[in-house]
């Protein structure tokens, strides 16, 4: 009885999720830059929107997640239900480097990833997998995928990645 009226209030509540009143923001791609480590791909990116304050609280406040995923294969649902098997993926910062020259700067940390066994297991990509993954591709869609409790998802319009610039720091000795 008491998982019935759990699951009706979850019901509820979600159905109650209220709609942002942000536009999805604009982002331009500017560089993308391998870390020493080889597991890390700094993704430096503007927007014409303040991602890190997107419901005017401050910095972070109230949202539960500010990501940037990038689809690095064939599937381009962006929701947040659907977990990509390649993905890029990382948390937003403020690029206080200023790289963008623009209003709003980001920077991601992005692992390039597979996930497998329905989402439980994260693996890195190698350089081969990469290489063959990307291999034909002119460019990779990323968006910027916020959350916040009690908001629907916030989605930025698509900003797509030069292959030929990832490719170039995936190979790099």
């Amino acid at each position: 009885m008491k998982n019935a009226l759990l699951l009706l209030l979850i019901t509820l509540c979600s159905a109650c999720a209220k709609n942002h009143t942000v536009q999805p923001a604009n982002l331009n791609f500017l560089a993308i830059e391998r870390k020493p480590n080889g597991l890390y791909y700094e993704i430096y990116y503007g927007s014409d929107v303040n991602l890190l304050d997107l419901f005017g609280r401050g910095m972070r406040e109230g949202a539960a997640s500010t990501t940037l995923k990038c689809a690095l294969g064939d599937d381009q649902d962006f929701s947040i239900t659907n977990r990509f098997r390649y993905s890029a993926y990382g948390l937003i910062d403020v690029d206080e480097a200023n790289k963008a020259g623009g209003k709003y700067n980001y920077v991601t940390s992005a692992t390039l990833r597979q996930t497998v066994n329905n989402g439980s297991t994260q693996e890195f990509l190698s350089t081969q997998e990469l290489n063959g993954l990307l291999s034909g591709k002119l460019q990779v869609p990323c968006k910027v995928v916020i959350t916040a409790w009690g908001y629907k998802p916030y989605y930025s319009n698509t900003m797509n990645l030069p292959v030929a610039d990832l490719l170039r720091e995936v190979n790099k000795p």
